[in-house]
């Protein structure tokens, strides 16, 4: 390997190591590094991308647009770049431009679980529930064998929208037997099922672990529980 194809592999590496570590500013500088160096079309396009990935972090909606549109007209098929333009209409409210990128994404690249979690979130925002359910159904399908719980609450809030209580407990459940932790929410969220149904010492139950477990014991959904059970209390 010449020594220049060697340190634009290392600098690559640096570039996404960096996007792992979140060092947002750290990439893009890295990734602006990279872009004359880049061999050939394709390995423009993933510089680009990349690059549009830190902008897009960095909360540089315009820049990060302009770049990944570069990436698109380098190369059409990337379904990645068709990602990252959906991820940025959502962090600026533009589900329907989302939901068009999403789709995109998907024609691009079928196995992409990660893109139909987020579509599903796309049709929750706009109560399309059945639709919510088919495409987390299908997203925990291709993270078969993955330690997942995003999708299964996802599916669980949707199944509480159609009224589908005990596929929603399923649901949460399984999603708190993987990550009883990180997957705190469903605590929350199947205490609400258990009121729904009339049940209050299992809701009650719900809501004291999800004080236990949760991470943000100041934040919203920590005062709704401390605020429910008091009102279960009261009615006791």
């Amino acid at each position: 390997m010449a020594q220049s194809d060697s340190d634009y592999k290392s600098l690559i590496e640096q570039a996404e190591r960096a996007l792992i570590n979140e060092e947002w500013q750290y990439a893009l500088t890295l990734f602006e590094q990279l872009l004359p160096l880049a061999p050939d079309t394709a390995e423009r396009a993933e510089v680009l991308n990349g690059r549009g990935v830190a902008l897009l972090k960095l909360e540089r909606y315009e820049e990060a647009i302009a770049v990944l549109e570069e990436a698109q007209k380098l190369e059409p098929g990337k379904a990645e770049v068709y990602f990252n333009r959906a991820l940025i209409c959502e962090s600026i409210g533009d589900f329907e431009g989302a939901l068009a990128f999403y789709n995109q994404t998907i024609e691009l690249k079928p196995d992409d679980a990660e893109a139909y979690f987020r579509r599903g979130g796309i049709y929750f925002q706009s109560h399309q529930f059945e639709e919510t359910v088919a495409d987390n159904t299908r997203a925990i399908e291709l993270h078969s064998g993955e330690a997942v719980t995003g999708p299964y609450i996802a599916r669980g809030l949707a199944y509480h929208q159609l009224e589908q209580y005990p596929d929603a407990l399923k649901d949460y459940s399984q999603a708190l037997e993987i990550d009883p932790r990180g997957a705190a929410d469903a605590y929350f969220y199947r205490a609400l099922i258990h009121i729904d149904m009339e049940e209050a010492l299992p809701a009650r139950a719900d809501l004291q672990a999800y004080l236990l477990m949760t991470d943000d014991s100041d934040g919203l959904l920590a005062t709704q529980a401390r605020e429910i059970i008091e009102v279960l209390d009261n009615e006791a």
